[in-house]
């Protein structure tokens, strides 16, 4: 273990796993959020990581009880009253001299916070893709700031740094008490999740769709969680732990009858100050400079991105002439014959076929055991007891719930099994990007086993192991049921999936 930080008991955590992470903490007000979040800032700073905290509540100055943080902001307790147009030069000098910043925003209007935080977090973007060092932003109630079903030019930045700030050293802390209210493109890139209690149904379900356990033993575990309690999640890595509590003085405390005292606070050298004072008389000189700087690198991001798309265009064209499309020839029917006209809404389903890959693309294996054969939809659920067709519609449910890229992928991979797919087959396939594969794979499907994963020379390949999952998942039904009563079942998944996509 490289650098330990000290946030519980129960866990065993290095420095190294927070560079470039994202890292979400969740739960309602009183359950501990604040806290644990507090205690992974002193951690980081007793190990000198730099750092900016947006602070929406004036809650975090209490760090500089025990470490040099500089308070930017309006108001009370902050040392350098700042605004929109002097934002750019706090970052550069945070960034450059290693300076922690918390930005304190809880004296401005809406407009100016927005204005200051999206001029503050575009000087850090441009910094971190010179200066390529690790570098984190803590963001407390993200909520405000990156709504879900709601889109503007702050959220997509603070989306930008979740999705693509690895590659710059970019980390990201978010905070919030509202988890369904959090943009889910964002919280899905959260690689590490402190999840406290919560209680509203929807934040629950939040939870529900993170945590790969039954809804009703979600329900109970996250309610029996007291202050302080959490359930750490990275990865495959599940564990229930008990954050410590802060060292510094916490303002955003629950007040109670009892009086407190204000602790004495560190002061900022000098010699920042004196630095940041320099940056700001140096920019009028640089400004225009600065300005045609960040409208080219605006344009460069603007550029890959269409790229990127032409990419994505050019394999979904190219898979398009695998598609072909075949339509019965039906002779006409009598008045008699017709069906029924479909209510408002409804439709039909149009069987499109999809020929097999080229050779050279769909991989040339032999027949696995894992092989599902067409399902017959009219005999698939026929005589098969109530206690497997629930359990069929509880892993149905379940797996409805998980992330459309990830339904389109199993659906693929069932469809197209016993082949093996490249992750570009299957992005050009089901017309997601690579990237949702690679930085987002779906986990609750390999660990449930209704896929697998195999690193080769050429990059990570996908295959459908349905019905491997179904022997094993199902087994308790065999006695019942036999081996035809399985092979029911795979047919009835494998068309009820498929269905997800």
């Amino acid at each position: 273990m490289g650098t330990p930080l000290d946030i519980s008991r129960d866990l065993q955590l290095d420095l190294e796993e927070i560079i470039g992470q994202c890292v979400a903490i969740l739960g309602i007000r009183g359950s501990g959020k604040s806290n644990t979040a507090g205690v992974i800032f002193e951690e980081l700073l007793r190990h000198r990581y730099p750092m900016s905290i947006v602070d929406i509540e004036g809650e975090y100055f209490g760090l500089k009880e025990k470490y040099e943080v500089l308070v930017v902001g309006t108001g009370d307790g902050v040392e350098i009253e700042i605004d929109p147009e002097c934002a750019g030069e706090i970052a550069q000098v945070s960034m450059e001299e290693n300076v922690p910043v918390v930005l304190d925003l809880s004296g401005f209007l809406s407009d100016e916070r927005t204005e200051l935080l999206k001029s503050y977090l575009s000087s850090l973007w441009n910094l971190a893709g010179t200066l390529r060092r690790p570098y984190i932003i803590g963001i407390e109630e993200a909520h405000e700031f990156i709504p879900q079903g709601v889109k503007h030019e702050l959220k997509e930045m603070i989306a930008r740094i979740a999705l693509r700030g690895r590659k710059r050293g970019l980390g990201g802390i978010i905070v919030s008490q509202r988890s369904a209210k959090v943009d889910k493109d964002v919280l899905s890139q959260a690689g590490m999740l402190f999840l406290h209690r919560v209680v509203h149904e929807v934040d629950m379900r939040v939870y529900s769709e993170l945590l790969p356990w039954r809804k009703s033993e979600v329900k109970e575990i996250v309610n029996s969680l007291d202050t302080g309690d959490c359930i750490y999640m990275n990865g495959d890595r599940i564990l229930p732990i008990y954050v410590r509590e802060r060292e510094t003085f916490h303002a955003g405390f629950t007040p109670t009858l009892e009086s407190v005292t204000s602790p004495e606070l560190k002061q900022v050298s000098e010699s920042i100050i004196e630095a940041i004072e320099k940056a700001r008389k140096g920019k009028q000189r640089r400004s225009a400079e600065d300005e045609l700087r960040d409208r080219i690198a605006r344009l460069e991001e603007t550029l890959a991105a269409k790229d990127d798309r032409i990419r994505e265009l050019e394999e979904v064209a190219r898979t398009l002439g695998y598609i072909k499309l075949e339509l019965p020839n039906i002779a006409p029917a009598s008045a008699s014959d017709r069906p029924a006209a479909l209510p408002y809404g409804s439709y039909r389903p149009v069987v499109i076929r999809e020929e097999t890959p080229p050779r050279e693309e769909a991989s040339q294996e032999p027949a696995r055991d894992d092989e599902v054969l067409e399902a017959e939809p009219s005999s698939a659920a026929e005589g098969l007891p109530p206690a497997v067709l629930r359990h069929v519609d509880r892993l149905v449910g379940r797996i409805g719930r998980g992330a459309l890229a990830h339904r389109r992928l199993l659906g693929f991979l069932i469809q197209h099994a016993p082949g093996t797919y490249s992750v570009d087959q299957i992005s050009a396939w089901t017309r997601c990007a690579p990237e949702m594969i690679e930085e987002a794979p779906p986990r609750e499907l390999l660990d449930a086993g209704l896929i697998c994963r195999e690193r080769r020379t050429d990059g990570v390949h996908y295959r459908g192991t349905l019905r491997a999952f179904v022997t094993e998942e199902f087994s308790v039904y065999q006695p019942d049921i036999g081996q035809a009563g399985l092979h029911q079942v795979t047919q009835l998944l494998q068309r009820r999936l498929a269905a997800l996509a």
